[in-house]
């Protein structure tokens, strides 16, 4: 995962997500889900047994290794997650449970673990040429802009404590946070970050999306 996303909807996506989670896995699945984690985890030289790392942990190791070797890294990086992503196809059970029987802290790490999938799969996946060449000007913009891109999330919650319906607020975050990338680099950055909210917001909160009701525009 590229060094300059932060979860902009974390907070939010997180406080919608009820405490306990509905899916369940068997035994044998979680064992063999904790393999691919303790495999994924080993790329970054962290060791794991059966115990999920402190989520920002991992996180930070990530980022580091992308900060110290740029764009010549990212390949790597999604070598990882798509190798990761292939490991838990399989199992049509997976989700934040998976982490809490990997002992993560609580259920916020959960559901940090959970996106951070979403997430890693699109920019790996379908989004990974934008994920490419739009690596250098998404991170000077996310270090120049932060306080931009926040001020969307802060928008939106008040939206919605306003009594604006859900749907509308996140697509009008996503178009907020969008129109940032897009003003500072280019209409694909824009795309790409609309797309990165929409896989994370999925993930945990999927009615929106499902329902078509927060979508993004295509790259050009």
């Amino acid at each position: 995962m590229s060094r300059f996303l932060s979860f902009c909807l974390l907070a939010a996506l997180v406080s919608a997500t009820s405490a306990q989670f509905t899916d369940q896995c068997t035994t044998q699945d979680y064992a063999a889900i904790t393999q691919c984690y303790v495999t994924y985890m080993a790329g970054y030289n962290i060791s794991m047994t059966t115990t999920v790392p402190e989520y920002w942990s991992f996180h930070f190791a990530r980022r580091d290794l992308l900060d110290a070797d740029g764009l010549h890294i990212q390949p790597y990086v999604c070598q990882l997650g798509n190798a990761l992503s292939n490991c838990l196809a399989p199992y049509s059970c997976m989700g934040p449970n998976a982490y809490m029987q990997m002992n993560a802290a609580n259920t916020t790490e959960a559901t940090d673990y959970w996106i951070d999938l979403a997430v890693t799969e699109y920019q790996c996946g379908v989004g990974y040429n934008l994920t490419m060449t739009e690596f250098y000007c998404m991170a000077f913009c996310r270090d120049r802009y932060q306080p931009n891109i926040d001020q969307c999330d802060a928008q939106a919650a008040i939206d919605m404590k306003n009594g604006m319906d859900p749907c509308a607020a996140q697509q009008k975050d996503f178009n907020c946070q969008a129109a940032v990338y897009r003003n500072c680099c280019d209409w694909n950055a824009g795309v790409y970050i609309c797309n990165v909210d929409v896989a994370g917001s999925k993930a945990v909160n999927p009615a929106c999306v499902n329902a078509g009701l927060v979508t993004c525009p295509a790259p050009r």
